[in-house]
Protein backbone atom coordinates (compact mmCIF):
# COMPACT_ATOMS: atom_id res chain seq x y z
CA UNK A 1 0.00 0.00 0.00
CA UNK A 2 1.25 3.36 -0.64
CA UNK A 3 2.34 5.37 1.59
CA UNK A 4 -0.21 8.00 1.65
CA UNK A 5 -2.76 5.18 2.52
CA UNK A 6 -0.77 3.35 5.06
CA UNK A 7 -0.70 6.53 7.10
CA UNK A 8 -4.03 7.26 7.27
CA UNK A 9 -7.02 5.29 9.05
CA UNK A 10 -9.88 7.07 7.92
CA UNK A 11 -11.26 9.61 4.96
CA UNK A 12 -13.35 12.01 3.75
CA UNK A 13 -16.51 10.86 1.74
CA UNK A 14 -20.02 11.71 1.05
CA UNK A 15 -22.23 9.44 2.81
CA UNK A 16 -25.56 8.55 4.04
CA UNK A 17 -26.99 6.77 7.18
CA UNK A 18 -29.98 5.66 5.62
CA UNK A 19 -31.96 6.27 2.48
CA UNK A 20 -33.65 9.24 1.70
CA UNK A 21 -31.35 11.21 4.58
CA UNK A 22 -29.32 14.00 2.78
CA UNK A 23 -25.61 13.33 2.12
CA UNK A 24 -22.96 14.77 4.61
CA UNK A 25 -19.72 14.71 3.75
CA UNK A 26 -17.59 12.76 7.14
CA UNK A 27 -13.96 13.17 8.16
CA UNK A 28 -14.52 9.80 9.57
CA UNK A 29 -15.23 6.96 7.15
CA UNK A 30 -12.59 3.78 7.42
CA UNK A 31 -10.29 3.37 4.14
CA UNK A 32 -11.11 0.01 2.95
CA UNK A 33 -8.28 -2.68 2.51
CA UNK A 34 -7.57 -4.61 -0.82
CA UNK A 35 -8.77 -8.47 -0.82
CA UNK A 36 -6.67 -10.39 -3.27
CA UNK A 37 -8.07 -9.51 -6.56
CA UNK A 38 -8.52 -5.55 -5.65
CA UNK A 39 -7.59 -2.37 -6.60
CA UNK A 40 -7.79 0.42 -3.92
CA UNK A 41 -8.04 4.04 -6.06
CA UNK A 42 -6.90 7.12 -4.25
CA UNK A 43 -9.54 9.00 -6.25
CA UNK A 44 -9.12 12.25 -8.35
CA UNK A 45 -12.29 12.77 -9.53
CA UNK A 46 -15.85 11.27 -9.57
CA UNK A 47 -18.10 10.80 -12.13
CA UNK A 48 -21.88 12.59 -11.29
CA UNK A 49 -25.37 11.56 -12.72
CA UNK A 50 -28.90 11.59 -12.39
CA UNK A 51 -28.00 7.49 -10.79
CA UNK A 52 -26.90 9.10 -7.86
CA UNK A 53 -30.07 10.57 -6.91
CA UNK A 54 -31.80 7.21 -7.29
CA UNK A 55 -29.00 6.11 -5.12
CA UNK A 56 -29.36 8.06 -2.45
CA UNK A 57 -33.26 7.88 -2.33
CA UNK A 58 -32.96 4.28 -2.30
CA UNK A 59 -34.80 4.08 -5.51
CA UNK A 60 -31.57 2.10 -6.39
CA UNK A 61 -30.94 -0.14 -3.60
CA UNK A 62 -27.10 -1.06 -3.43
CA UNK A 63 -27.59 -3.75 -0.96
CA UNK A 64 -24.58 -2.49 1.08
CA UNK A 65 -24.22 -1.30 5.01
CA UNK A 66 -24.39 2.21 5.94
CA UNK A 67 -22.42 4.60 6.33
CA UNK A 68 -23.36 3.86 2.68
CA UNK A 69 -20.86 6.54 0.27
CA UNK A 70 -22.56 7.84 -2.73
CA UNK A 71 -20.74 8.29 -6.43
CA UNK A 72 -20.16 4.80 -8.95
CA UNK A 73 -17.63 5.62 -10.76
CA UNK A 74 -14.59 7.84 -10.73
CA UNK A 75 -10.68 8.18 -11.59
CA UNK A 76 -7.67 8.48 -9.26
CA UNK A 77 -4.13 6.87 -8.98
CA UNK A 78 -3.59 3.21 -7.83
CA UNK A 79 -2.97 3.32 -4.05
CA UNK A 80 -2.58 -0.34 -3.75
CA UNK A 81 -3.32 -3.78 -5.24
CA UNK A 82 -4.49 -7.17 -3.96
CA UNK A 83 -1.61 -10.25 -3.93
CA UNK A 84 -3.22 -11.97 -7.10
CA UNK A 85 -3.09 -8.43 -8.93
CA UNK A 86 -0.82 -8.70 -11.70
CA UNK A 87 -1.77 -6.49 -14.53
CA UNK A 88 -2.19 -2.91 -12.70
CA UNK A 89 0.52 -1.47 -10.22
CA UNK A 90 0.63 0.93 -7.76
CA UNK A 91 0.66 4.91 -8.78
CA UNK A 92 -1.05 3.89 -11.78
CA UNK A 93 -3.71 6.44 -13.48
CA UNK A 94 -7.11 4.37 -13.84
CA UNK A 95 -10.60 4.95 -13.95
CA UNK A 96 -13.35 2.26 -12.79
CA UNK A 97 -17.44 2.24 -12.47
CA UNK A 98 -18.50 -0.22 -9.21
CA UNK A 99 -21.58 -1.73 -9.97
CA UNK A 100 -22.54 -4.05 -8.12
CA UNK A 101 -21.01 -1.82 -5.63
CA UNK A 102 -17.89 -3.65 -4.43
CA UNK A 103 -17.36 -1.60 -1.70
CA UNK A 104 -17.58 1.61 -0.79
CA UNK A 105 -18.74 4.67 -3.63
CA UNK A 106 -16.64 7.00 -5.12
CA UNK A 107 -17.98 10.23 -4.04
CA UNK A 108 -14.27 9.68 -1.39
CA UNK A 109 -10.53 10.09 -1.07
CA UNK A 110 -10.61 6.30 -2.11
CA UNK A 111 -12.70 4.18 -3.29
CA UNK A 112 -12.29 0.00 -3.02
CA UNK A 113 -12.73 -2.27 -6.58
CA UNK A 114 -12.53 -5.26 -8.17
CA UNK A 115 -9.70 -5.63 -10.73
CA UNK A 116 -12.27 -6.56 -13.56
CA UNK A 117 -14.07 -3.05 -13.11
CA UNK A 118 -10.52 -1.32 -14.06
CA UNK A 119 -8.99 0.27 -16.61
CA UNK A 120 -6.36 2.70 -17.35
CA UNK A 121 -7.34 6.23 -18.36
CA UNK A 122 -7.18 7.28 -21.73
CA UNK A 123 -3.86 9.24 -21.93
CA UNK A 124 -6.11 11.76 -23.62
CA UNK A 125 -7.37 13.06 -20.82
CA UNK A 126 -6.50 14.33 -17.60
CA UNK A 127 -7.23 12.21 -14.47
CA UNK A 128 -9.93 14.59 -13.40
CA UNK A 129 -11.81 14.74 -17.07
CA UNK A 130 -11.42 11.04 -16.72
CA UNK A 131 -13.65 10.73 -13.63
CA UNK A 132 -16.86 11.94 -16.38
CA UNK A 133 -16.34 9.08 -18.51
CA UNK A 134 -17.32 5.48 -16.76
CA UNK A 135 -20.82 5.04 -16.50
CA UNK A 136 -21.93 7.68 -19.32
CA UNK A 137 -19.04 5.74 -21.62
CA UNK A 138 -19.64 2.28 -20.88
CA UNK A 139 -23.62 2.82 -20.93
CA UNK A 140 -23.34 4.27 -24.45
CA UNK A 141 -21.16 1.61 -25.74
CA UNK A 142 -22.72 -1.47 -24.67
CA UNK A 143 -26.33 -0.06 -25.83
CA UNK A 144 -25.83 0.80 -28.85
CA UNK A 145 -23.10 -2.39 -29.63
CA UNK A 146 -24.42 -5.23 -27.59
CA UNK A 147 -27.79 -4.49 -27.07
CA UNK A 148 -29.27 -2.61 -30.24
CA UNK A 149 -26.52 -3.70 -32.41
CA UNK A 150 -25.86 -0.69 -34.85
CA UNK A 151 -24.74 -1.40 -38.17
CA UNK A 152 -24.00 1.26 -40.62
CA UNK A 153 -26.92 2.72 -42.17
CA UNK A 154 -29.41 2.47 -39.54
CA UNK A 155 -31.54 5.31 -38.33
CA UNK A 156 -30.36 5.75 -34.67
CA UNK A 157 -32.83 8.09 -32.48
CA UNK A 158 -31.15 9.71 -29.65
CA UNK A 159 -32.61 12.24 -27.26
CA UNK A 160 -31.10 14.62 -24.74
CA UNK A 161 -28.68 14.20 -27.13
CA UNK A 162 -26.26 17.17 -25.39
CA UNK A 163 -26.21 15.42 -21.82
CA UNK A 164 -23.68 12.67 -20.20
CA UNK A 165 -24.60 9.79 -22.29
CA UNK A 166 -26.38 11.33 -25.03
CA UNK A 167 -23.19 13.08 -26.34
CA UNK A 168 -21.03 9.92 -26.12
CA UNK A 169 -24.00 8.29 -28.04
CA UNK A 170 -24.18 10.41 -30.72
CA UNK A 171 -20.15 10.37 -31.34
CA UNK A 172 -20.19 6.33 -31.33
CA UNK A 173 -23.43 5.60 -33.13
CA UNK A 174 -22.24 8.08 -36.19
CA UNK A 175 -18.54 6.40 -36.03
CA UNK A 176 -20.56 2.54 -36.37
CA UNK A 177 -21.62 4.01 -39.95
CA UNK A 178 -25.62 4.79 -38.52
CA UNK A 179 -27.64 8.05 -39.76
CA UNK A 180 -28.09 9.82 -36.12
CA UNK A 181 -31.33 11.37 -35.36
CA UNK A 182 -30.19 13.90 -32.27
CA UNK A 183 -33.10 15.24 -30.16
CA UNK A 184 -31.60 18.50 -28.35
CA UNK A 185 -32.39 22.27 -27.17
CA UNK A 186 -31.94 24.97 -29.85
CA UNK A 187 -29.06 26.32 -27.96
CA UNK A 188 -26.90 22.75 -28.50
CA UNK A 189 -28.32 22.36 -31.92
CA UNK A 190 -24.45 23.32 -33.80
CA UNK A 191 -23.06 21.10 -30.37
CA UNK A 192 -24.86 18.26 -31.21
CA UNK A 193 -24.43 18.37 -35.03
CA UNK A 194 -20.65 18.44 -35.01
CA UNK A 195 -20.83 15.30 -32.84
CA UNK A 196 -22.02 13.55 -36.22
CA UNK A 197 -25.45 13.68 -35.92
CA UNK A 198 -27.22 13.62 -39.12
CA UNK A 199 -29.98 15.13 -38.24
CA UNK A 200 -31.10 17.44 -35.29
CA UNK A 201 -34.24 18.29 -34.03
CA UNK A 202 -34.83 21.14 -31.77
CA UNK A 203 -37.72 20.00 -29.14
CA UNK A 204 -38.06 23.50 -27.69
CA UNK A 205 -38.96 25.34 -30.86
CA UNK A 206 -40.46 22.39 -33.05
CA UNK A 207 -44.64 22.13 -32.59
CA UNK A 208 -44.10 18.20 -32.82
CA UNK A 209 -41.01 16.28 -32.54
CA UNK A 210 -42.51 13.16 -33.07
CA UNK A 211 -43.86 14.08 -37.05
CA UNK A 212 -40.50 16.05 -37.53
CA UNK A 213 -38.67 12.87 -37.03
CA UNK A 214 -41.32 11.35 -39.08
CA UNK A 215 -41.04 13.86 -42.47
CA UNK A 216 -37.34 13.04 -42.29
CA UNK A 217 -37.50 9.52 -42.14
CA UNK A 218 -41.14 8.51 -43.42
CA UNK A 219 -40.70 4.64 -42.54
CA UNK A 220 -39.77 5.66 -38.74
CA UNK A 221 -36.45 4.94 -36.92
CA UNK A 222 -34.48 1.35 -36.87
CA UNK A 223 -33.09 2.40 -33.43
CA UNK A 224 -33.94 4.19 -30.63
CA UNK A 225 -31.72 5.12 -27.14
CA UNK A 226 -34.55 7.01 -24.59
CA UNK A 227 -33.35 8.97 -22.18
CA UNK A 228 -36.11 11.10 -21.12
CA UNK A 229 -38.93 10.60 -18.43
CA UNK A 230 -42.45 11.66 -18.20
CA UNK A 231 -44.70 11.69 -21.53
CA UNK A 232 -41.66 12.76 -23.78
CA UNK A 233 -40.49 9.25 -23.07
CA UNK A 234 -43.40 7.33 -24.60
CA UNK A 235 -44.33 9.61 -27.35
CA UNK A 236 -40.79 9.01 -28.74
CA UNK A 237 -42.03 4.91 -29.13
CA UNK A 238 -44.15 6.36 -32.34
CA UNK A 239 -40.83 7.10 -34.13
CA UNK A 240 -39.94 3.35 -34.16
CA UNK A 241 -40.36 1.75 -37.31
CA UNK A 242 -41.92 -2.10 -37.14
CA UNK A 243 -39.62 -3.82 -35.88
CA UNK A 244 -37.26 -0.93 -34.83
CA UNK A 245 -36.51 -1.36 -30.89
CA UNK A 246 -35.43 1.12 -28.42
CA UNK A 247 -33.40 1.13 -25.03
CA UNK A 248 -35.47 3.08 -22.28
CA UNK A 249 -32.54 4.16 -19.94
CA UNK A 250 -35.03 5.33 -17.27
CA UNK A 251 -37.66 2.53 -17.39
CA UNK A 252 -39.78 5.31 -18.65
CA UNK A 253 -42.12 4.25 -21.32
CA UNK A 254 -45.25 2.43 -20.07
CA UNK A 255 -47.19 2.13 -23.42
CA UNK A 256 -46.73 -0.98 -25.80
CA UNK A 257 -45.93 -0.94 -29.64
CA UNK A 258 -47.23 -4.00 -31.37
CA UNK A 259 -44.39 -4.65 -33.54
CA UNK A 260 -41.57 -3.18 -31.79
CA UNK A 261 -39.32 -3.92 -28.91
CA UNK A 262 -38.89 -1.69 -25.76
CA UNK A 263 -35.84 -2.80 -23.53
CA UNK A 264 -36.51 -1.10 -20.04
CA UNK A 265 -34.61 -3.54 -17.98
CA UNK A 266 -31.09 -2.44 -19.13
CA UNK A 267 -28.63 -2.05 -16.12
CA UNK A 268 -24.81 -1.33 -17.09
CA UNK A 269 -22.52 -2.91 -15.16
CA UNK A 270 -19.00 -2.04 -14.67
CA UNK A 271 -16.66 -3.78 -17.48
CA UNK A 272 -12.58 -3.67 -17.89
CA UNK A 273 -12.81 -4.87 -21.47
CA UNK A 274 -15.48 -2.55 -22.22
CA UNK A 275 -13.58 0.60 -20.72
CA UNK A 276 -10.28 -0.67 -22.18
CA UNK A 277 -12.04 0.41 -25.94
CA UNK A 278 -13.08 3.41 -24.83
CA UNK A 279 -9.70 4.20 -23.53
CA UNK A 280 -8.79 3.06 -27.56
CA UNK A 281 -11.89 5.09 -29.12
CA UNK A 282 -10.47 8.21 -26.98
CA UNK A 283 -6.85 8.28 -27.84
CA UNK A 284 -7.68 7.86 -31.41
CA UNK A 285 -10.28 10.53 -31.49
CA UNK A 286 -13.12 8.47 -32.14
CA UNK A 287 -14.33 10.25 -29.02
CA UNK A 288 -14.51 12.84 -27.11
CA UNK A 289 -15.68 14.52 -23.84
CA UNK A 290 -17.25 17.49 -22.78
CA UNK A 291 -16.98 18.58 -19.50
CA UNK A 292 -20.11 21.51 -18.88
CA UNK A 293 -18.24 21.95 -15.02
CA UNK A 294 -15.81 20.86 -12.57
CA UNK A 295 -17.19 21.02 -9.30
CA UNK A 296 -14.90 21.05 -5.99
CA UNK A 297 -15.60 18.01 -3.79
CA UNK A 298 -16.74 20.16 -0.85
CA UNK A 299 -19.67 21.32 -3.38
CA UNK A 300 -21.10 17.78 -4.58
CA UNK A 301 -24.90 18.65 -4.00
CA UNK A 302 -24.49 21.58 -6.18
CA UNK A 303 -23.12 19.59 -8.93
CA UNK A 304 -25.96 16.60 -8.38
CA UNK A 305 -27.92 19.60 -8.02
CA UNK A 306 -26.74 20.89 -11.85
CA UNK A 307 -26.89 17.17 -13.11
CA UNK A 308 -30.85 17.50 -12.03
CA UNK A 309 -31.57 20.30 -13.12
CA UNK A 310 -31.37 18.92 -17.08
CA UNK A 311 -29.57 21.60 -18.49
CA UNK A 312 -26.10 20.40 -18.74
CA UNK A 313 -24.04 20.33 -22.07
CA UNK A 314 -22.06 16.91 -21.52
CA UNK A 315 -20.60 15.81 -17.93
CA UNK A 316 -20.65 17.00 -14.37
CA UNK A 317 -17.18 16.01 -12.89
CA UNK A 318 -16.53 15.90 -9.01
CA UNK A 319 -12.72 17.23 -8.57
CA UNK A 320 -11.73 15.21 -5.19
CA UNK A 321 -8.06 16.07 -5.22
Amino acid sequence: MSDTASSLATMRGWSIRAYGEEMVLRDDLPIPTPGPHDILMQMRSAEVGDWDELVRTGEWDMQRPFPLILGLAGAGRIAAVGAAVTDFFENQQVYAYSYPLHDNGAWAEFMLVPQTYVAPIPASLTPIEAGGVPIAGLTAHETLIDVLRVTRDDVVLINAAAGGVGHLAVQLASGLGARVVAVASCRNHDFVASLGAAAVIDYDTTGDVIQAIREKYPGGVDKALNCVTGKAANDYVAALKDGGRMVDLPGAVSVQRPGAEIISDYVVRGSRARLADLTQRFDTGALRLVVHEIVPFDEAQRALDLVLGRHVRGKVVLKIV
